[in-house]
């Protein structure tokens, strides 16, 4: 809170507010309060998508899905609903966490690999030898 006190776009509240900060946008001021954050911000998966992406004809989006499992509505530790996508392990997974999985991985797998480049000093328009 303290660090982001003297940034432009934030705005610490009044004492009589009940919002938690407040951030100036450029349609104007938004008040924003801290109770139950993560349950508002989970990003939902609809059971019809992630089916669609397992039953997809693209073996590579079909692999990247596999082990996805709708969890439909249930019911968590703080008694609040919610929808998403379970991994066989039970762990709730949101869009945005899988996103991050996905860009690991592939942030992996380029850290991994061995370009060469093939520089062209003349450029060779007509494509003839010589």
């Amino acid at each position: 809170f303290t660090y982001h006190e003297k940034h432009e776009k934030f705005v610490v509240p009044e004492m009589r507010s009940k919002s938690d900060f407040a951030v100036m946008h450029y349609a104007g001021r938004v008040d924003y309060y801290s109770d139950k954050w993560l349950m508002k911000n989970m990003d939902p998966l609809n059971e019809n998508v992630v089916q669609l992406m397992q039953n997809s004809t693209d073996q590579f989006l079909a692999g990247i899905w596999k082990d996805a499992e709708f969890a439909g509505m249930g019911v968590t530790e703080l008694n609040d609903t919610v929808f998403g996508v379970r991994t066989k392990k039970g762990m709730f997974r949101t869009v945005g966490h899988m996103h991050k999985e996905q860009l690991n991985k592939l942030m992996t797998t380029l850290r991994n690999t061995f370009p060469h480049f093939v520089r062209c000093i003349i450029p060779n328009h007509d494509k003839k030898v010589g």
